[in-house]
């Protein structure tokens, strides 16, 4: 079977080299979750960047393009603390995502 997704998604991750270093973190670790100072050391980005790609965050960040938002993310409250964790949407759209720039780089 074929993944099928939304052109509002690939336009969110093309707009984000933020987005998708953060998407592709989280592949890496999972099905671990971490949280948001964590991944800000790890793409090397500051905390309040980070937060704005995952939940969105004013003018700044728009939360319908947010990583939570299209459902590629989850944000598990435990214990007062914030994890963020890969979806297995956000999984499958990662790896067609890695066969797409290796299809891609071909013309570039």
């Amino acid at each position: 079977m074929r993944l099928v997704i939304d052109p509002h998604i690939l336009r969110s991750l093309h707009r984000s080299e933020l987005r998708k270093k953060i998407l592709f973190y989280l592949h890496e670790i999972y099905p671990s979750s971490t949280y948001l100072s964590e991944i800000a050391r790890i793409v090397r980005s500051d905390p309040s960047n980070v937060k704005g790609a995952l939940v969105g965050m004013g003018n700044r960040y728009n939360g319908d393009s947010s990583l939570v938002y299209l459902g590629l993310v989850e944000e598990i409250n435990h214990n007062g603390f914030r994890y963020y964790k890969l979806t297995e949407h956000g999984k499958k759209v990662v790896e067609f995502l890695k066969t797409y720039q290796s299809y891609y780089s071909r013309f570039m």
